[in-house]
């Protein structure tokens, strides 16, 4: 959970704002939770993963979304160009591994899970998204 805050702190994805500026603007803001996913390593050891995720089916207004796709037909050929040449392959994981676009809308308000206030030292349950999170539709 802390790399995932720090990360997202480090990145700006939101700004904080109080609940009463969201209620003036009337905006209901989308709610938000950690994901936990354990992931079992080849050497046998276990990692702990958390993700902060907005709850995007809550999400009601937004325009067009596009998701690029890379085919595994593409996938293939590349590797083919790899054994022809004679080229060498590396594998990289990275942490952060999804890059935040930014959010088009200036509209768009998140409900921050508990324990964030306490982090961030604020009032503010509410902030306003400056790029996009797992779940939310604008996310690509």
């Amino acid at each position: 959970m802390e790399e995932e805050y720090t990360s997202i702190l480090l990145n700006n994805t939101f700004t904080t704002t109080n609940s009463h500026e969201a209620r003036q603007l009337q905006v209901k803001p989308i709610g938000s939770k950690w994901v936990y996913k354990t992931k079992h390593n080849p050497d046998g050891t276990i990692q702990y993963q958390a993700c902060l995720v907005i709850k995007g089916y809550k999400q009601t207004d937004f325009g067009e979304t596009y998701a690029s796709v890379g085919k595994l037909t593409t996938f293939r050929y590349l590797i083919s160009l790899v054994g022809k040449h004679g080229w060498n392959i590396n594998q990289l994981d990275v942490v952060t591994a999804f890059l935040n676009p930014e959010v088009d809308e200036d509209d768009i308000y998140m409900m921050l899970p508990k324990g964030w206030l306490e982090a961030l030292n604020v009032l503010a349950i509410v902030v306003r998204l400056k790029t996009a999170l797992y779940g939310l539709k604008q996310a690509r």
